[in-house]
Protein backbone atom coordinates (compact mmCIF):
# COMPACT_ATOMS: atom_id res chain seq x y z
CA UNK A 1 0.00 0.00 0.00
CA UNK A 2 1.57 3.26 -1.06
CA UNK A 3 2.36 5.58 1.68
CA UNK A 4 1.76 8.65 -0.55
CA UNK A 5 -0.84 8.04 -2.57
CA UNK A 6 -2.76 11.35 -2.37
CA UNK A 7 0.64 13.75 -2.49
CA UNK A 8 0.28 15.66 -6.01
CA UNK A 9 1.01 19.00 -4.96
CA UNK A 10 3.80 21.17 -2.83
CA UNK A 11 0.66 21.41 -0.32
CA UNK A 12 0.43 17.96 0.55
CA UNK A 13 4.67 18.02 0.97
CA UNK A 14 4.00 20.78 3.21
CA UNK A 15 1.43 19.17 5.36
CA UNK A 16 3.38 15.88 5.51
CA UNK A 17 6.63 17.94 6.69
CA UNK A 18 4.58 19.77 8.94
CA UNK A 19 3.07 17.20 10.35
CA UNK A 20 6.70 15.31 10.55
CA UNK A 21 8.33 18.30 12.51
CA UNK A 22 5.44 19.73 14.43
CA UNK A 23 6.13 22.87 13.02
CA UNK A 24 3.68 25.30 10.84
CA UNK A 25 5.54 28.25 9.61
CA UNK A 26 8.09 28.77 6.94
CA UNK A 27 9.96 31.43 5.42
CA UNK A 28 8.82 31.98 1.80
CA UNK A 29 7.34 30.14 -1.39
CA UNK A 30 10.06 29.87 -3.15
CA UNK A 31 10.81 26.22 -2.78
CA UNK A 32 7.21 25.83 -4.36
CA UNK A 33 7.53 25.70 -8.12
CA UNK A 34 10.44 23.32 -8.19
CA UNK A 35 8.61 20.45 -6.24
CA UNK A 36 5.52 20.87 -8.03
CA UNK A 37 7.63 20.14 -11.00
CA UNK A 38 9.33 17.12 -9.77
CA UNK A 39 5.57 15.70 -8.01
CA UNK A 40 4.37 16.67 -11.58
CA UNK A 41 6.64 14.52 -13.00
CA UNK A 42 6.34 11.35 -10.44
CA UNK A 43 2.94 11.27 -10.19
CA UNK A 44 2.33 11.30 -14.15
CA UNK A 45 5.50 8.97 -15.51
CA UNK A 46 4.91 5.56 -16.15
CA UNK A 47 9.08 5.16 -15.62
CA UNK A 48 8.90 5.34 -12.08
CA UNK A 49 8.10 1.84 -9.85
CA UNK A 50 5.74 2.58 -7.07
CA UNK A 51 8.97 2.16 -4.71
CA UNK A 52 10.74 5.11 -6.44
CA UNK A 53 7.74 7.20 -6.64
CA UNK A 54 7.54 6.98 -2.38
CA UNK A 55 11.13 7.38 -2.10
CA UNK A 56 10.99 10.53 -4.57
CA UNK A 57 8.38 11.76 -2.56
CA UNK A 58 9.41 10.85 0.80
CA UNK A 59 12.70 12.94 0.16
CA UNK A 60 10.85 15.84 -0.86
CA UNK A 61 8.75 15.61 2.47
CA UNK A 62 12.36 14.98 4.97
CA UNK A 63 14.38 18.23 2.57
CA UNK A 64 10.75 20.14 3.33
CA UNK A 65 11.24 19.10 6.79
CA UNK A 66 14.75 20.85 7.13
CA UNK A 67 13.58 23.84 6.07
CA UNK A 68 10.89 24.46 8.42
CA UNK A 69 13.49 23.51 11.19
CA UNK A 70 16.18 25.65 10.20
CA UNK A 71 13.24 28.57 9.76
CA UNK A 72 12.05 27.86 12.81
CA UNK A 73 15.89 27.84 14.34
CA UNK A 74 16.13 31.22 12.98
CA UNK A 75 12.63 32.33 14.33
CA UNK A 76 14.22 31.66 17.65
CA UNK A 77 17.57 33.03 17.31
CA UNK A 78 17.30 36.06 14.86
CA UNK A 79 20.76 37.66 15.50
CA UNK A 80 22.33 34.79 13.17
CA UNK A 81 21.31 37.19 10.67
CA UNK A 82 23.32 39.38 11.65
CA UNK A 83 27.07 37.38 11.02
CA UNK A 84 28.11 38.64 7.64
CA UNK A 85 29.46 35.46 5.66
CA UNK A 86 33.04 37.18 4.18
CA UNK A 87 35.05 35.93 1.54
CA UNK A 88 33.48 32.17 1.02
CA UNK A 89 36.16 30.30 -1.35
CA UNK A 90 33.66 28.15 -3.66
CA UNK A 91 34.76 25.40 -5.80
CA UNK A 92 32.88 25.46 -9.32
CA UNK A 93 33.15 23.81 -12.96
CA UNK A 94 31.76 20.62 -14.40
CA UNK A 95 31.06 17.86 -12.25
CA UNK A 96 33.56 14.77 -12.42
CA UNK A 97 36.21 17.41 -12.27
CA UNK A 98 38.26 16.95 -8.83
CA UNK A 99 36.08 19.09 -7.11
CA UNK A 100 35.74 16.92 -4.10
CA UNK A 101 39.36 16.17 -3.30
CA UNK A 102 39.95 20.14 -3.51
CA UNK A 103 37.19 20.44 -1.05
CA UNK A 104 38.79 17.91 1.21
CA UNK A 105 42.11 19.47 1.21
CA UNK A 106 40.64 22.99 2.12
CA UNK A 107 39.10 20.66 5.15
CA UNK A 108 42.29 19.82 6.51
CA UNK A 109 42.64 23.51 7.27
CA UNK A 110 41.40 24.24 10.66
CA UNK A 111 40.97 28.17 9.73
CA UNK A 112 38.17 26.85 7.57
CA UNK A 113 34.58 25.95 7.60
CA UNK A 114 33.04 22.96 5.47
CA UNK A 115 29.91 22.33 4.67
CA UNK A 116 29.94 18.67 6.04
CA UNK A 117 27.45 15.72 4.72
CA UNK A 118 25.69 15.61 7.99
CA UNK A 119 24.74 19.01 8.43
CA UNK A 120 22.58 18.64 5.62
CA UNK A 121 20.97 16.13 6.70
CA UNK A 122 20.64 17.73 10.52
CA UNK A 123 21.40 21.06 10.56
CA UNK A 124 19.72 22.44 13.74
CA UNK A 125 20.68 23.07 16.47
CA UNK A 126 24.23 23.65 15.06
CA UNK A 127 27.21 21.94 16.23
CA UNK A 128 29.72 24.03 18.12
CA UNK A 129 32.75 24.09 16.70
CA UNK A 130 34.38 21.89 19.51
CA UNK A 131 31.68 19.04 18.41
CA UNK A 132 31.88 19.36 14.28
CA UNK A 133 32.55 15.89 14.49
CA UNK A 134 32.02 14.41 17.56
CA UNK A 135 27.80 15.06 17.62
CA UNK A 136 26.10 12.38 18.44
CA UNK A 137 23.90 13.25 15.12
CA UNK A 138 27.45 12.99 13.19
CA UNK A 139 28.82 9.69 14.85
CA UNK A 140 25.77 7.91 14.47
CA UNK A 141 25.83 8.53 10.32
CA UNK A 142 29.16 8.38 10.53
CA UNK A 143 28.60 4.41 11.85
CA UNK A 144 25.96 4.09 8.99
CA UNK A 145 27.48 5.29 6.36
CA UNK A 146 30.75 3.27 7.35
CA UNK A 147 28.56 -0.18 6.98
CA UNK A 148 27.67 1.11 3.20
CA UNK A 149 31.43 1.95 2.83
CA UNK A 150 32.47 -1.58 3.78
CA UNK A 151 30.05 -3.80 2.45
CA UNK A 152 30.92 -1.60 -1.65
CA UNK A 153 34.59 -2.64 -0.45
CA UNK A 154 33.34 -6.52 0.23
CA UNK A 155 31.90 -6.29 -2.92
CA UNK A 156 34.67 -4.47 -4.96
CA UNK A 157 32.04 -2.67 -6.47
CA UNK A 158 32.99 0.39 -8.22
CA UNK A 159 31.96 3.64 -6.85
CA UNK A 160 32.01 6.78 -8.83
CA UNK A 161 31.42 9.39 -5.76
CA UNK A 162 31.31 9.04 -1.97
CA UNK A 163 31.32 11.70 1.03
CA UNK A 164 32.17 10.93 4.62
CA UNK A 165 29.08 11.78 7.46
CA UNK A 166 31.98 13.73 8.74
CA UNK A 167 33.76 15.59 4.98
CA UNK A 168 32.74 17.82 3.12
CA UNK A 169 29.77 18.06 0.58
CA UNK A 170 28.16 20.13 -2.04
CA UNK A 171 26.07 22.77 -1.83
CA UNK A 172 23.39 21.57 -3.80
CA UNK A 173 22.07 19.63 -0.65
CA UNK A 174 21.03 22.97 0.93
CA UNK A 175 20.06 24.09 -2.98
CA UNK A 176 17.50 20.87 -3.09
CA UNK A 177 15.64 22.54 0.08
CA UNK A 178 14.75 25.16 -2.36
CA UNK A 179 13.74 22.90 -4.84
CA UNK A 180 15.89 23.67 -7.29
CA UNK A 181 18.89 21.81 -7.46
CA UNK A 182 20.11 19.56 -10.04
CA UNK A 183 20.51 17.05 -7.90
CA UNK A 184 16.78 16.09 -8.01
CA UNK A 185 17.20 15.72 -12.06
CA UNK A 186 19.47 12.27 -11.13
CA UNK A 187 16.22 10.66 -10.27
CA UNK A 188 14.14 11.47 -13.14
CA UNK A 189 13.12 10.14 -16.33
CA UNK A 190 13.01 13.28 -18.03
CA UNK A 191 15.11 16.81 -18.91
CA UNK A 192 12.30 18.81 -17.78
CA UNK A 193 13.06 19.82 -14.38
CA UNK A 194 16.27 20.13 -15.27
CA UNK A 195 15.78 22.70 -18.07
CA UNK A 196 13.25 24.38 -15.76
CA UNK A 197 16.55 24.82 -12.78
CA UNK A 198 18.87 26.16 -15.66
CA UNK A 199 17.32 28.35 -18.03
CA UNK A 200 14.28 29.48 -15.82
CA UNK A 201 14.47 29.32 -12.53
CA UNK A 202 15.02 32.55 -10.03
CA UNK A 203 17.88 31.30 -7.82
CA UNK A 204 18.54 34.48 -6.28
CA UNK A 205 16.13 32.97 -3.67
CA UNK A 206 18.12 29.73 -3.50
CA UNK A 207 21.38 31.60 -2.92
CA UNK A 208 19.47 34.04 -0.13
CA UNK A 209 18.11 30.57 1.49
CA UNK A 210 21.80 28.71 0.97
CA UNK A 211 23.09 32.48 3.13
CA UNK A 212 20.85 31.61 6.02
CA UNK A 213 21.93 28.15 6.25
CA UNK A 214 25.36 29.14 6.64
CA UNK A 215 24.86 32.49 9.16
CA UNK A 216 23.05 29.54 11.35
CA UNK A 217 25.70 26.87 10.56
CA UNK A 218 28.69 29.31 11.60
CA UNK A 219 26.69 30.48 14.34
CA UNK A 220 28.27 28.33 16.63
CA UNK A 221 31.35 27.09 14.70
CA UNK A 222 32.86 29.97 12.76
CA UNK A 223 35.36 29.70 10.47
CA UNK A 224 35.81 31.34 6.34
CA UNK A 225 34.09 28.72 4.14
CA UNK A 226 35.12 26.83 2.03
CA UNK A 227 32.16 25.55 -0.47
CA UNK A 228 31.74 23.10 -3.36
CA UNK A 229 29.61 22.17 -5.87
CA UNK A 230 30.06 21.90 -9.87
CA UNK A 231 27.23 23.56 -10.77
CA UNK A 232 27.55 26.77 -9.25
CA UNK A 233 29.02 27.56 -12.82
CA UNK A 234 25.48 27.60 -13.94
CA UNK A 235 24.44 30.45 -11.82
CA UNK A 236 27.25 32.49 -11.56
CA UNK A 237 25.38 35.72 -11.56
CA UNK A 238 23.13 34.57 -8.68
CA UNK A 239 25.76 33.46 -6.83
CA UNK A 240 28.13 36.90 -6.69
CA UNK A 241 24.92 38.93 -5.89
CA UNK A 242 24.58 37.09 -2.91
CA UNK A 243 28.43 36.24 -2.23
CA UNK A 244 29.89 39.43 -4.09
CA UNK A 245 33.53 38.93 -2.64
CA UNK A 246 33.34 35.43 -3.19
CA UNK A 247 36.49 34.22 -4.73
CA UNK A 248 35.92 31.49 -7.27
CA UNK A 249 37.96 28.46 -7.94
CA UNK A 250 36.85 27.16 -10.95
CA UNK A 251 37.80 23.03 -12.02
CA UNK A 252 38.50 22.27 -15.79
CA UNK A 253 39.37 19.10 -17.52
CA UNK A 254 38.42 16.80 -20.49
CA UNK A 255 34.97 17.85 -21.08
CA UNK A 256 34.62 14.47 -23.17
CA UNK A 257 35.92 12.23 -20.19
CA UNK A 258 33.67 14.19 -17.50
CA UNK A 259 30.55 13.86 -19.67
CA UNK A 260 31.01 10.13 -19.49
CA UNK A 261 31.99 10.25 -16.13
CA UNK A 262 28.70 12.36 -15.78
CA UNK A 263 26.72 9.72 -17.23
CA UNK A 264 28.15 6.94 -15.51
CA UNK A 265 27.66 8.53 -11.98
CA UNK A 266 23.52 8.97 -13.10
CA UNK A 267 22.96 5.62 -13.97
CA UNK A 268 23.15 4.54 -10.32
CA UNK A 269 20.48 6.75 -8.58
CA UNK A 270 18.04 6.38 -11.91
CA UNK A 271 17.97 2.47 -11.28
CA UNK A 272 17.22 2.87 -7.62
CA UNK A 273 13.84 4.22 -8.92
CA UNK A 274 12.89 3.69 -12.36
CA UNK A 275 11.68 0.42 -14.26
CA UNK A 276 14.53 -1.17 -15.71
CA UNK A 277 13.14 -0.98 -19.14
CA UNK A 278 12.25 2.49 -18.51
CA UNK A 279 16.28 3.51 -18.61
CA UNK A 280 17.08 5.20 -21.50
CA UNK A 281 20.73 5.60 -21.49
CA UNK A 282 20.70 7.51 -24.83
CA UNK A 283 18.24 10.32 -23.30
CA UNK A 284 20.57 10.57 -19.97
CA UNK A 285 23.77 11.36 -22.89
CA UNK A 286 21.45 13.84 -24.42
CA UNK A 287 20.72 15.50 -20.75
CA UNK A 288 24.40 15.20 -19.52
CA UNK A 289 25.63 17.00 -23.24
CA UNK A 290 23.05 19.64 -22.62
CA UNK A 291 23.84 19.98 -19.01
CA UNK A 292 27.82 20.06 -19.73
CA UNK A 293 27.07 22.77 -22.24
CA UNK A 294 25.57 25.41 -19.95
CA UNK A 295 28.58 24.38 -17.44
CA UNK A 296 31.50 25.48 -19.71
CA UNK A 297 29.41 28.58 -21.46
CA UNK A 298 27.81 30.43 -18.44
CA UNK A 299 31.67 30.79 -16.85
CA UNK A 300 32.91 32.08 -19.98
CA UNK A 301 30.17 34.63 -20.52
CA UNK A 302 30.87 35.67 -16.71
CA UNK A 303 34.98 36.01 -16.66
CA UNK A 304 33.91 38.01 -20.11
CA UNK A 305 32.52 40.49 -17.78
CA UNK A 306 34.02 40.37 -14.46
CA UNK A 307 37.44 39.14 -15.44
CA UNK A 308 39.93 36.50 -15.11
CA UNK A 309 41.26 37.56 -11.59
CA UNK A 310 38.39 36.49 -10.28
CA UNK A 311 39.10 32.56 -10.89
CA UNK A 312 41.54 30.57 -9.92
CA UNK A 313 42.33 27.73 -12.62
CA UNK A 314 42.49 24.43 -11.31
CA UNK A 315 43.37 21.94 -13.65
CA UNK A 316 42.07 18.04 -12.99
CA UNK A 317 45.43 16.36 -14.73
CA UNK A 318 47.46 19.13 -12.85
CA UNK A 319 45.56 18.00 -10.02
CA UNK A 320 46.31 13.96 -10.09
CA UNK A 321 49.58 14.60 -11.09
CA UNK A 322 50.97 17.01 -7.71
CA UNK A 323 47.67 17.93 -5.73
CA UNK A 324 50.28 19.93 -3.03
CA UNK A 325 51.44 22.04 -5.84
CA UNK A 326 47.95 23.20 -7.25
CA UNK A 327 46.98 23.55 -3.30
CA UNK A 328 49.54 25.81 -2.45
CA UNK A 329 48.99 28.21 -5.60
CA UNK A 330 45.37 27.95 -4.49
CA UNK A 331 46.24 29.66 -0.91
CA UNK A 332 48.53 32.13 -3.01
CA UNK A 333 46.11 33.28 -5.22
CA UNK A 334 43.48 33.55 -2.32
CA UNK A 335 46.01 35.79 -0.64
CA UNK A 336 45.80 33.02 2.73
CA UNK A 337 48.53 31.68 4.71
CA UNK A 338 49.29 27.65 3.91
CA UNK A 339 51.02 26.50 7.04
CA UNK A 340 52.98 23.51 7.75
CA UNK A 341 50.38 21.98 10.01
CA UNK A 342 47.57 22.06 7.46
CA UNK A 343 50.37 20.89 5.11
CA UNK A 344 50.85 17.85 6.97
CA UNK A 345 47.49 16.82 7.22
CA UNK A 346 46.51 17.41 3.97
CA UNK A 347 49.05 14.90 2.68
CA UNK A 348 48.10 12.77 5.69
CA UNK A 349 44.54 12.54 3.61
CA UNK A 350 45.91 12.02 0.85
CA UNK A 351 47.82 8.97 1.76
CA UNK A 352 44.66 7.40 2.91
CA UNK A 353 42.60 8.27 0.38
CA UNK A 354 44.11 6.93 -3.03
CA UNK A 355 42.71 7.39 -6.44
CA UNK A 356 41.84 3.96 -6.79
CA UNK A 357 41.05 2.77 -3.09
CA UNK A 358 37.65 1.81 -5.20
CA UNK A 359 36.91 -0.88 -7.95
CA UNK A 360 37.28 1.33 -11.42
CA UNK A 361 34.60 2.45 -12.94
CA UNK A 362 34.14 1.33 -16.35
CA UNK A 363 31.96 3.55 -18.80
CA UNK A 364 32.35 5.16 -22.27
CA UNK A 365 30.64 7.71 -24.51
CA UNK A 366 29.14 5.35 -26.80
CA UNK A 367 27.01 4.07 -23.97
CA UNK A 368 25.15 7.18 -23.76
CA UNK A 369 24.64 7.43 -27.56
CA UNK A 370 27.33 9.97 -27.61
CA UNK A 371 30.78 10.41 -29.89
CA UNK A 372 33.89 12.66 -29.12
CA UNK A 373 33.07 14.42 -32.83
CA UNK A 374 29.43 14.54 -31.90
CA UNK A 375 30.60 16.97 -28.42
CA UNK A 376 33.54 18.94 -29.94
CA UNK A 377 31.63 21.57 -31.36
CA UNK A 378 28.91 21.88 -28.05
CA UNK A 379 33.40 21.96 -25.58
CA UNK A 380 35.07 23.86 -29.08
CA UNK A 381 35.25 27.62 -27.43
CA UNK A 382 36.09 25.64 -23.74
CA UNK A 383 38.63 23.72 -24.86
CA UNK A 384 40.49 26.93 -27.25
CA UNK A 385 39.82 29.55 -24.01
CA UNK A 386 41.72 26.64 -21.81
CA UNK A 387 45.15 24.49 -21.87
CA UNK A 388 43.31 21.49 -21.36
CA UNK A 389 44.87 17.95 -21.32
CA UNK A 390 42.97 15.56 -22.90
CA UNK A 391 42.46 11.89 -21.38
CA UNK A 392 41.74 8.82 -23.59
CA UNK A 393 38.07 8.68 -24.54
CA UNK A 394 36.34 5.96 -25.99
Amino acid sequence: MSEFPTVSSSDDVLKLAQQKTGLHDIDSDSWRPGLDLLLEEVNTSSAFTAHGRESIIGDAVDTLARRLRVHSYIQQHPEVLDLPVERPLITLGMPRTGTTVVSYLLDQDTSRRSLLHWECIYPVPPATADTLRTDPRCLALLDERQQILQFVKDANMPLPHWEDADGPTECMFIHTQDFKGLSWDSYLSTPHYARWVINEADMTSTYEYQKRYLQVLQSAAPGTWSLKMPSHSVHVEALLSVFPDARLIWAHRDPYKATGSLCNLWTLPKSMVMKPDAMDLAAIGRNAMSQMQSHVERPLRIRERIGDDRFFHMYYHELMADPMDVMRRIYAWAGDELDSDTESRMYKWLAEHPQNRFAPNSYSLDQYGLTVEQLQPVFAEYLAAFDIELEETS
